[in-house]
């Protein structure tokens, strides 16, 4: 790491206003450009991003869609956001600043590279790939008959709502000065999903072209390429580029477990990393010409709008179409509807703690903090007046549709409920903010990590991990007494109190991190992936990464902080960002005592 810090940068951070990119530089200027993560980026989704993850996974930690799934709709540089970043975006206040500048700093490595995995960023492409100045980049590609199969698989096109997707990127271009020009690539004809198909794969992959072709200090921003078919026909070949392009010595590695069929409560539709051996494309004659010709259209209408070298670009990117061999679709077993889990779920019987090893004074709940629960402490919090979302930032948990793997959602009469069929399951897509929040509230608290690895030790048999079914199941664990700890290793990995930054003076200039340790549904549980170091900040969240709770002699159930207290605590530490000119890891450190000291006010730090 260099040796700069924020009082080193000319930027004044006591301005009420930063802008996105000013963030971006003073977040570079902390790290040598060779802490800089890898920026994964592909041209669409089912790109099979999932056999790159699983590649670089023991040697680049993971962050997977950070801007697309888990910035609100309303945050100026959501791909969702229906107001298209400018030329010169927004300048961001107080909370969304913070959080930015945390979330970039948190993709920094000084030791050990990292990996950003984004797809479908649409006209927030350039936007992202700038925040990232130092990042090389990876284009991940598939031809576009593959990614049709796949949509028509999973019924992806009406599950994932992209009908209405296409109207809001059409409409939102044609009322944007700086994109205007491309709405023509998206007409207003309600059309057809295969053709609405075939035109956002053009101009998603133009988009990205476009974004890595900008001059970048008088050059090209430099990137590879690698395109999903070869990674099917020629791994071997794949994975010695990798090694060349990122410099580090991949070995071979096991294909994950192919998901288990008919297996209770799982939604497979997240599992794509299955191996595979050849290109099929299942789609009807029909579909199967329609794709292809709306690509084509859309790319030779874009000579209109852009560069020939941008189309160009996107146009290599896309070939691969004559690989595949077209069959009729096979027919397939019906998927949950809506999201909603199969079969019958047993429930949880009251909470309990008890030694998860011999002799120990710490108590573990028999079970992972369930969706029920987590929706419970939403509403509480809501009523209290502090709901989960502000200025586009998610403070608890990460809100997805159900058919997007979210197991939490709110109606319209502002109640958050877990998915039917879900109640029991384990939480995920929850802040360590949230965590710590639930943990206080309950009168608990979050394990360190060498407690979990020293209970972790004892277990000889893990349930759920590296995608044997494809998704979380139920709290309840098969096998097990209702007085037995369910899932102390896999479904999950859990938030710890700690973290690798806990304890140093000289921690203040970047913000905190906090362990994640275990194994989860969609990660090995072999005792070397369970112990390996993995840290996020404080608003990060991950699909793999839920809440178990504690507790010890020095923390009783009369210690649980109310939900107004909470609500307090929480809005003190938002409103004390803006704006304010301390070091992030100093404001961390302030909602860390917060929420984890009964006397503690936001305000106070545990320095």
């Amino acid at each position: 790491m260099s040796t700069q810090t924020w009082s080193d940068t000319e930027q004044d951070w006591e301005d009420p206003a930063r802008s996105a990119v000013d963030i971006a530089e003073h977040v570079a200027a902390l790290f040598d450009p060779k802490a800089a993560p890898l920026l994964t980026l592909g041209t669409f989704e089912r790109v099979g991003s999932n056999w790159c993850s699983d590649t670089l996974r023991p040697w680049l930690p993971q962050h997977n869609e950070p801007f697309r799934q888990q910035l609100g709709a309303h945050h100026p540089l959501s791909p969702n956001n229906r107001r298209l970043p400018g030329p010169a975006d927004a300048d961001l206040p107080g909370l969304p600043a913070h959080h930015l500048a945390c979330a970039l700093a948190d993709l920094y490595d000084p030791d050990r590279r990292h990996m950003v995995k984004e797809t479908n960023l649409w006209f927030a492409t350039g936007a992202v790939t700038n925040l990232l100045p130092n990042s090389p980049i990876l284009v991940l590609s598939r031809a576009p008959l593959g990614i049709a199969s796949s949509f028509a698989r999973g019924n992806l096109f009406e599950r994932w709502h992209y009908a209405s997707r296409y109207e809001m990127l059409s409409s939102a271009a044609r009322k944007s000065a700086q994109w205007a020009p491309w709405a023509e690539l998206l007409p207003e004809d309600d059309p057809e999903p295969a053709a609405a198909l075939g035109r956002l794969i053009a101009l998603n992959s133009l988009l990205l072209s476009h974004a890595v072709r900008k001059d970048v200090g008088g050059i090209g921003r430099p990137y590879a390429h690698l395109a999903y078919e070869r990674h099917v026909l020629a791994p071997e070949a794949v994975r010695a580029n990798l090694a060349d392009y990122l410099d580090i010595p991949l070995t071979a590695k096991p294909a994950p477990a192919r998901p288990q069929a008919g297996a209770r409560g799982a939604d497979t539709t997240f599992a794509t990393g299955q191996h595979k051996s050849e290109l099929v494309a299942e789609l009807d004659t029909r579909t199967a010409a329609l794709v292809p010709h709306h690509v084509a259209e859309t790319l030779a209408r874009a000579g209109n709008v852009m560069e020939q070298q941008v189309v160009d670009n996107a146009r290599h990117w896309l070939t691969g179409d004559d690989l595949y061999e077209v069959r009729e679709p096979a027919a397939s077993v019906p998927r949950p509807q809506g999201g909603t889990a199969q079969g019958t779920e047993r429930r949880p019987g009251p909470a309990n703690y008890r030694p998860a090893v011999g002799g120990s004074t710490v108590m573990w709940r028999t079970h992972l903090v369930s969706n029920e629960e987590m929706a419970e402490l939403l509403n509480i919090l809501s009523e209290a007046g502090m709901d989960n979302a502000r200025d586009g930032v998610n403070l608890f948990v990460i809100p997805m549709r159900m058919q997007r793997g979210g197991r939490l959602h709110r109606d319209p009469d502002g109640r958050w409920r877990p998915t039917p069929g879900y109640e029991h399951h384990p939480a995920y897509w929850v802040t360590w903010l949230g965590a710590a929040a639930l943990a206080a509230w309950h009168g608990a608290r979050l394990p360190t990590r060498a407690e979990v690895l020293e209970a972790a030790a004892t277990v000889t048999a893990v349930y759920n991990s590296d995608y044997r079914f494809g998704d979380a199941t139920s709290v309840v664990e098969p096998g097990r007494e209702p007085g037995d700890i369910h899932h102390l290793v896999g479904n999950v990995q859990v938030w710890c109190q700690d973290g690798p930054d806990a304890g140093e003076a000289a921690g203040l200039e970047l913000p905190l991190r906090r362990h994640l340790v275990g194994a989860a549904w969609n990660t090995p549980a072999t005792r070397e992936a369970v112990a390996e170091g993995r840290s996020r900040f404080l608003l990060g969240a991950s699909r793999g990464v839920g809440v178990r709770l504690v507790r010890d002699p020095s923390i009783r159930a009369a210690d649980e902080i109310g939900a107004w207290e909470l609500a307090t605590r929480v809005g003190e530490w938002v409103n004390s960002l803006d704006p304010t000119g301390f070091p992030l890891g100093y404001l961390d450190r302030a909602l860390v005592n917060a929420l984890t000291s009964p006397e503690a006010g936001a305000g106070e730090s545990e320095e």
